[in-house]
């Protein structure tokens, strides 16, 4: 485990060559809906090649129906936080054509960040 941050908590998963691996993990409840945050760190996990493979894992583990979780990724990079949502047409417990949008606006980074820290999220 390296480096995650305080506000995640640790969760052991197994990348697509089915190695353990460490990443940040975080539920929010936000309106019915879930916020799933995920990261890893200052580790060499690299999310975007294994998000099918993580976000199947997950879904099967905690019983989360697909179509009420929004998944997002923080990279802290260059001194700087990036936020990503992923996309994912499930059939299934099973994501597949899966991307990655950058979250750019302003408002919608801040509501990240809110969420993310238990500060109180309107939607």
């Amino acid at each position: 485990m390296e480096a995650i941050p305080a506000s995640f908590s640790p969760i052991q998963l197994h990348d697509r060559l089915n190695r353990p691996v460490w990443l940040g993990f975080k539920r929010v409840p936000v309106d019915g809906r879930e916020l799933l945050f995920l990261t890893s760190g200052s580790g060499s996990v690299q999310i975007g090649k294994n998000f099918e493979t993580f976000a199947g894992q997950i879904v099967r583990e905690f019983d989360i129906n697909p179509a009420d979780v929004d998944f997002v990724e923080l990279r802290d990079e260059d001194e700087r936080r990036h936020w990503y949502r992923w996309h994912a047409q499930w059939v299934g417990s099973a994501p597949m054509e899966c991307r990655a949008e950058a979250v750019t606006g302003e408002s919608r980074r801040r509501y990240l960040d809110q969420a993310l820290h238990g500060d109180t999220v309107a939607a």
